[in-house]
C-alpha cells in the first residue's frame, strides 16, 4: 500500500482525552506446566532442548525457570516504554521476537507475569478480520454480530449497518449466507466492519488487505482515514516498506526484550547492524 498518512499529530489526530500506553518493567512468562524441574524426562530432554534455545539467535522468547522449577518461555521481559497521543509505533524483530505478544498484551488478552501495562483510551485490536463470522448468518446479521463484538452499543447498529453496506458494495448479497460469499466478498465485508468505528488506540498484527484490485483504491483512502482518526497506532510488520509509510517510531524487539526505541530511520539502521554481525 503506498500511502503515506499525514503523521502532524495536530492535524491528523482529533482532540481528545489523553490517550497513552504506559509499560513499566513489564513481563510476561508462558510456563510449561507439563514438564517436572527434577523428573528424568526434564534431565534428558528438555534441558538439552532448552540449550539448544538459549543458543538460537532468530526465534523464540528467552527459556528461564520459574517458581518450583517449572520451565518457562519469557516472551516479554522487563520492557518499559511510554507512547502518547500522535505515535505511530512500529514494531520489528525476528520472529518469536515478542511483537506479537507484546501487541495481544496490550489488547488485554494475555495478562502481564509482572510489572504494569496501563492503556488508557478505547482499544482496538485488529487480529483476526473474520472473528464472529458465523457461515449460516447473513451480511447484515453478520454485521450486527461483528458490532456488538467491537463493544458496540445498540443504537449504534444500525449506523454501523448503514456505512458497512454502502462501502462494501455487496448489494443483495448482503441478505443470503456468508458462506455463499467468495473469499473476496469475505474479505470486502469485514475489511469495511473493522474500519467502521474511531478507535483511540488501534492495534495491528500486519496491514490488512481489502480484496480484488479494483476494491484496492477506495479500500486504501478509507484505512487512511480510518488510522488518521485513531490517537495511536501501534502495528508489527516484517515490511520495511510498510514501517516507513505508515510509522514514525520504531520498536525492535529481540528474544523478548526492547533493545531499540527510536525514529524509523534510527531504529532499521541499527536492526541492520544486528543483522550483518549475526550472519558472520
Amino acid at each position: 500500500m503506498n500511502i503515506k498518512p499525514d503523521l502532524k499529530a495536530s492535524e491528523a489526530v482529533p482532540l481528545r482525552s489523553p490517550t497513552r500506553i504506559s509499560a513499566r518493567e513489564l513481563a510476561l512468562d508462558f510456563p510449561i506446566y507439563d514438564v517436572a524441574s527434577r523428573s528424568l524426562k526434564q534431565l534428558l530432554m528438555v534441558r538439552p532442548i532448552a540449550n539448544v534455545l538459549r543458543s538460537a539467535s532468530h526465534v523464540g522468547g528467552s527459556i528461564a525457570t520459574g517458581a518450583g522449577g517449572t520451565v518457562v518461555v519469557r516472551a516479554i521481559d522487563n520492557m518499559s516504554f511510554e507512547i502518547g497521543r500522535g505515535e505511530r509505533v512500529g514494531l520489528i524483530g525476528h520472529n518469536g521476537a515478542g511483537k506479537t505478544t507484546l501487541l495481544r498484551t496490550m489488547a488485554g488478552i494475555y495478562e502481564p507475569t509482572s510489572g504494569v501495562l496501563e492503556t488508557v483510551g478505547h482499544v482496538m485490536p485488529l487480529f483476526n478480520l473474520m472473528e464472529g463470522m458465523m457461515p449460516d448468518a447473513t451480511g447484515r446479521e453478520f454485521i450486527r454480530i461483528r458490532g456488538v463484538l467491537l463493544g458496540l452499543e445498540p443504537h449504534q447498529l444500525d449506523k454501523l449497518a448503514e456505512d458497512v453496506v454502502e462501502f462494501c458494495e455487496l448489494g443483495s448479497y448482503m441478505d443470503m449466507p456468508v458462506r455463499t460469499y467468495s473469499t473476496g466478498m469475505l474479505v470486502r465485508l469485514a475489511f469495511a466492519l473493522s474500519t467502521s468505528v474511531s478507535p483511540d488506540i488501534l492495534l495491528f498484527d500486519e496491514l490488512i488487505g481489502a480484496g480484488d484490485a479494483r476494491f484496492v483504491s477506495k479500500a486504501q483512502e478509507r484505512l487512511k482515514t480510518f488510522i488518521e482518526r485513531s490517537s495511536i497506532v501501534v502495528v508489527a510488520s516484517h515490511s520495511r516498506a510498510i514501517l516507513d509509510q505508515w510509522c514514525n517510531r520504531l520498536f525492535l524487539l529481540e528474544h523478548g526484550k526492547l533493545i531499540a526505541d527510536g525514529s524509523v530511520q534510527e531504529v532499521l539502521k541499527e536492526y541492520d547492524q544486528r543483522l550483518a554481525a549475526e550472519s558472520k
